[in-house]
């Protein structure tokens, strides 16, 4: 999808003598978003949005590297270097040999100057080098290390910063209530990216809690003419399909049934130190949740077995022991930088190799960490958010409705969409998770309701997203083919119940909550041989799911 961006200037923070102006320039290719604010605690931002940073240009992804194209520029320079020798060494020779035949060679200059001639030479290479370094950095090819500027929406409760990694596995949003401002001098709601590059974060590092310090989304080029202004930048990037897919998927997934694991600062701290200070060899490199009802949890670090005890952290409230295991835990150093001022931790757990949702608080500003099973597996390698919720097609027009409905309130929970659209809670889910899908909706934990927050400039369709995993198209076949055969169901404790099925000639089976999720499942296909539910239901479960929400009959 080609993605229009216009700026005016850069975003910087400006010394002025009442303090620091942290001016943000809009996208002026989208609707008018300003805000116009004093942060009441400056550090706690600055650590923050920093850690958003870290998101911003994460790319963990192994790349191969190809060296037979070095390999022959190597060749070649050292060829041309050897030819460049010999013929500067007879010239230099034959020059020498003239200028001795003239007068007699002078003393050579003392070693002292030659020292100093070459400090001032070398420091005059490293200011040209870090001057490229910049320029470069500031160019396009800072597009190779960020994906998409980040987009900010101003809400009238609080001003959230969103941004999706450029290798799909992590997402980070930042929640700043407006609470944290003071003096505020004028707000235009709405979302909008903005101009983001390295500089900008340097501007960051730069403020301090003894000065004042405004965060600025600036309207100027909103209000005055751009055309022919030197400081117009115009730019269009192609975010590739699988990009937008994750970002849309992942805000379906944050309303996903899951386990909220409560786990003290200080448990995270030591993951993150022990990491630090070791480095796997071996696998697993799993990070293991170990939930038994009553007890506080217990992390395991794998391979070295290390456990660290949540103390303080509320017991574990589920009906039943549980282990939970998550991957890719490095992208976890995120958080590092919001330790010292988080109050606490929830981690949303989804289920073992699912995505998992780290949730800081810190005073009136939280921070999201979204991430996928692991580094390797984005948001959209397989059909595992396609199949862990219940969600049924909405009617026709429902999710316009909604869509009006939150457009004009700019959030709502469940229950209170429900009262306003007339409708039962089971189609709003859907509609909710299709406006989720299509960049158009997010999820908010604490305030357990929808936010209206539209991603792109329109709403995101199949054409622009790409096709659906196949697991999930050959479930579907297979659902609309009639050739699901469901067996005998078992009531299972705990309000679940088992049932076992014949799908395409293929056995599977699956423990059912209540929420339509599947717990446990087995089936005999390859896919579940290699994946099990690491990369979500392969496609006999999900017909098996189909056949069930939609209550088609079960012969006894």
């Amino acid at each position: 999808m080609n993605v229009d961006l216009r700026y005016l200037g850069r975003s910087e923070a400006r010394e002025a003598a009442w303090g620091v102006a942290l001016r943000l320039s809009p996208n002026l290719a989208r609707p008018k978003v300003f805000f116009d604010a004093e942060l009441v605690h400056p550090v706690r931002f600055r650590e923050a949005i920093s850690a958003l940073h870290e998101v911003v240009v994460g790319d963990l992804r192994f790349k191969k590297r190809d060296r037979s194209g070095l390999r022959a520029f190597k060749q070649q320079q050292a060829e041309e270097e050897q030819r460049l020798r010999a013929a500067i060494s007879d010239q230099v020779r034959k020059e020498a040999l003239a200028e001795a035949a003239r007068k007699p060679p002078s003393p050579p200059p003392s070693s002292p100057e030659l020292d100093t001639r070459f400090r001032v030479m070398h420091s005059l290479y490293w200011a040209a080098w870090r001057l490229w370094a910049n320029e470069v950095w500031l160019t396009e090819l800072a597009r190779h290390v960020i994906a998409f500027d980040p987009l900010i929406t101003v809400a009238p409760d609080c001003v959230f910063f969103e941004a999706f990694a450029k290798d799909e596995s992590s997402y980070g949003c930042l929640f700043v209530e407006r609470d944290a401002f003071q003096g505020e001098a004028g707000s235009g709601l709405g979302t909008t990216n903005v101009d983001y590059s390295p500089a900008l974060f340097d501007h960051f590092q730069s403020l301090r809690s003894y000065r004042s310090t405004r965060l600025q989304v600036d309207p100027r080029g909103f209000e005055v003419k751009v055309e022919g202004d030197p400081d117009l930048r115009e730019e269009k990037i192609d975010l590739p399909a699988s990009w937008l897919r994750g970002f849309g998927q992942l805000q379906a997934a944050m309303a996903l049934p899951s386990r909220r694991v409560s786990v003290p600062v200080e448990a995270v701290y030591s993951v993150l130190a022990f990491l630090r200070r070791h480095r796997e060899r071996t696998g697993p490199r799993s990070l293991r949740f170990q939930l038994v009802p009553g007890r506080v949890p217990v992390l395991v670090l794998d391979p070295w077995g290390v456990s660290i005890v949540c103390h303080g952290a509320p017991a574990w409230d589920g009906d039943k022991p549980e282990e939970i295991k998550v991957w890719g835990r490095r992208r976890l150093f995120a958080l590092a930088r919001l330790l010292p001022l988080a109050e606490r931790v929830e981690v949303q757990l989804l289920g073992s190799g699912l995505p998992s949702i780290w949730n800081v608080k810190m005073g009136e500003m939280r921070f999201v960490l979204a991430l996928s099973g692991w580094t390797a597996n984005d948001w959209t390698s397989g059909a595992a958010l396609e199949g862990l919720g219940q969600h049924k097609a909405p009617p026709p027009g429902l999710a316009d409705a909604v869509a009006r409905h939150l457009e004009k309130s700019h959030s709502a929970s469940l229950p209170v969409l429900a009262r306003a659209m007339a409708a039962p809670q089971g189609e709003l889910v859907g509609a909710l998770h299709q406006l989720a899908k299509q960049g158009q909706a997010i999820y908010d934990f604490s305030a357990q309701a929808y936010r209206w927050r539209p991603a792109m400039p329109v709403a995101l369709s199949e054409s622009v997203l790409g096709p659906e995993p196949p697991e999930v198209v050959e479930g579907k076949v297979l659902y609309f083919d009639n050739l699901v055969k469901l067996g005998r169901g078992e009531p299972l404790e705990g309000s679940r119940r088992k049932v076992s099925a014949w799908v395409d000639g293929v056995e599977c089976e699956a423990a059912v909550d209540s929420d339509g999720g599947f717990s446990k499942a087995r089936c005999g296909c390859s896919h579940f041989y290699r994946f099990k539910l690491r990369k979500g239901p392969c496609r006999h479960l999900l017909a098996l799911k189909l056949e069930i929400q939609f209550e088609r009959a079960v012969r006894s």
